[in-house]
């Protein structure tokens, strides 16, 4: 994966670099009765529950058949074990199982309501399901259990822009950005959304600003900042499409194209890049849900004319 949480994660988000990072935290956060094992399979402490130990040795392997079969052998012994419900529920997300992901991680949020990574998992499976309202729902108690976590105020600000607030989709991503940088950390894609959010809003002014701060701080001869000179004009689609190099990066280059076009009136043509993406893209990016939002509501708006 080529973004690393939390400056941008791949939507499984959620993939590897999320589940890595949620691993870590389930190791912080269950405590010394469950804490996975640092040597050896069983675990080093009497207490330590020794399916839940081996579920995350193998997770952290990379075994994640054998790290589920573990973790749902721990819940049948105790359905309340947060550590294995929160294993079980990673490895959802990384398979894509956006519905027993979400269910998984809201019973996580029911019996512990502060769990900011558990609201923040809760929220992705339910973006991934188009379930905004619960995305949004799920995103904000995250923001409200840890206001400095940045990568939750992109995620909110992504719903945001999904369910058509704009105004708010620029706030949020405002803050991601500013708590990005009070974490020593950038992120391009916050500045995307403001600078995208600012223009369905009729705040060209802001939306320039925007670019302009995001052109300063694009990170040099990396991705996505072939997409930034390409919003400022210095690249053509041909061009930005050429420093593609994998599907994460293709989905995100014809979603930025498709709503430049779309800004500019050229409904027909953005449609083309929006169409493609909401079809073909990947999946694991949150562009590929904005596309799918954006080419429905261009459908819906055409049968009704």
């Amino acid at each position: 994966m080529k973004r690393i949480f939390p400056l941008r994660n791949v939507r499984v988000l959620l993939a590897c670099t999320f589940l890595g990072t949620l691993v870590s935290h389930a190791q912080a956060l269950i405590g010394p009765e469950e804490t996975p094992p640092v040597k050896g399979i069983l675990p080093e402490k009497a207490g330590e529950n020794p399916l839940t130990a081996l579920g995350y040795k193998f997770l952290k392997s990379g075994d994640t058949t054998a790290a589920l079969e573990q973790f749902e052998n721990a819940l049948q012994e105790n359905e309340k074990s947060l550590p294995a419900r929160l294993g079980q529920a990673m490895i959802f997300a990384e398979q894509q199982r956006h519905l027993d992901a979400f269910q998984a991680f809201d019973i996580i949020t029911d019996q512990h309501p502060r769990h900011a990574f558990a609201w923040n998992g809760r929220g992705l499976a339910a973006f991934n399901l188009e379930n905004f309202d619960e995305a949004l729902l799920s995103f904000k108690q995250a923001t409200a259990e840890q206001p400095m976590n940045g990568f939750f105020y992109e995620s909110l600000a992504w719903t945001l822009m999904c369910d058509g607030q704009f105004q708010e989709a620029a706030q949020s991503a405002k803050q991601a950005t500013l708590m990005y940088h009070k974490s020593s950390e950038s992120s391009a894609y916050p500045l995307l959304i403001a600078y995208f959010s600012y223009l369905e809003t009729g705040d060209v002014r802001n939306a320039q600003t925007t670019l302009r701060y995001a052109a300063e701080n694009k990170p040099p001869n990396r991705w996505p900042a072939p997409v930034v000179d390409y919003l400022q004009g210095t690249l053509t689609e041909a061009e930005l499409i050429s420093f593609v190099t994998d599907t994460t990066q293709e989905t995100e280059a014809h979603t930025y194209i498709g709503l430049k076009l779309r800004k500019e009136g050229e409904a027909d043509a953005a449609g083309k890049h929006l169409s493609w993406v909401a079809q073909h893209g990947d999946p694991r990016v949150f562009e590929y849900t904005l596309a799918r939002v954006l080419n429905l509501r261009a459908g819906v708006a055409l049968l009704q004319h």
